[in-house]
């Protein structure tokens, strides 16, 4: 699906440039009217977001569905908790061997 979508997109921004490429080849050879140029580019902005649009769109099927989260995963615990445990080990263990 994401292929497909890559593949739309590229030919929408092919046909894109050529529409735009067409908008400045009539601007300089033409009466240099800005209006026209504009109409132009709007005119290639709509294949180029016809193909973003199915990029995005085709992009969201490729995906899964819903994220599950693996609970046979070691849990990780942050670092500051590692240092506390090993500061809280140094005041509860007994130096002397005697139970207190």
């Amino acid at each position: 699906m994401k292929d497909l979508g890559n593949t739309i997109y590229a030919f929408g921004c092919v046909v894109a440039a050529t529409v735009l490429g067409l908008g400045v080849a009539d601007y300089w050879f033409g009466q240099h009217q800005l209006i026209a140029f504009l109409s132009w580019a709007v005119l290639a902005a709509i294949p180029w977001l016809v193909g973003r649009a199915s990029l995005y769109v085709l992009a969201l099927g490729a995906r899964s569905p819903q994220k599950v989260k693996n609970s046979n995963a070691p849990a990780v615990k942050p670092d500051a908790e590692e240092e506390w445990g090993h500061y809280a080990r140094i005041f509860t263990t007994n130096h002397n061997g005697l139970d207190c």
